[in-house]
């Protein structure tokens, strides 16, 4: 499938936007060597699907050789669950469970843990539809955030809401944190932002 500008046919709020992510893909390599990616606001519906089949395309398109990880919201939060919350209450009961449902438990860990490590290592990390409402969400978005911002990768956050929103909802999940401003730090540092 081909994503081009003139297929997808923006909004007229958008025009700016798709010029600015032309820009941007237009420059790729120079961006993904200073890890400069993009926080977009306001992304829900048609317009998210919009955007991200948009910049997942124009990733996939690149004659790099990079590795890209596209993750819906929904899936990620699924797997700060899985790990944050189901593995670790199983195995703190460990030596109560048969050998069958410890290899299945073994290898939920396993998937889980794959899964992360592509979210972090990946050259590009699209996550769309960020929408933190869990303290385990929240936890494994600010670890994935920190990791990659330290390793200099490139990372796609397209989120519903506006940024108050955002700001509203994860200092809501952890009040006494300094979580918010850990990630706006991070994001912003090396994000491009649009709304």
């Amino acid at each position: 499938m081909v994503y081009e500008i003139e297929r997808i046919e923006p909004m007229a709020q958008d025009v700016d936007l798709f010029a600015r992510l032309n820009n941007y893909f237009d420059q790729l390599d120079q961006n993904l060597t200073s890890g400069l990616g993009w926080v977009i606001f306001n992304a829900s519906g048609n317009r998210a699907r919009r955007i991200s089949n948009f910049v997942v395309g124009k990733y996939r398109q690149t004659e790099l050789p990079i590795t890209c990880q596209h993750v819906p919201w929904r899936d990620f939060a699924l797997n700060a669950y899985m790990v944050e919350v189901e593995l670790q209450q199983i195995q703190a009961s460990d030596e109560q469970l048969s050998e069958h449902v410890k290899q299945e438990v073994n290898i939920a860990n396993r998937v889980s843990r794959d899964s992360l490590v592509k979210m972090v290592a990946a050259d590009v990390l699209i996550l769309t539809g960020v929408a933190p409402k869990h303290r385990h969400e929240l936890t494994l978005l600010d670890q994935t955030i920190e990791r990659r911002h330290n390793l200099m990768a490139t990372t796609v956050l397209m989120t519903p809401g506006q940024p108050h929103d955002l700001a509203i909802d994860v200092t809501r999940i952890a009040p006494d944190d300094t979580v918010w401003e850990r990630m706006f730090q991070r994001l912003y540092q090396r994000c491009l932002v649009a709304m």
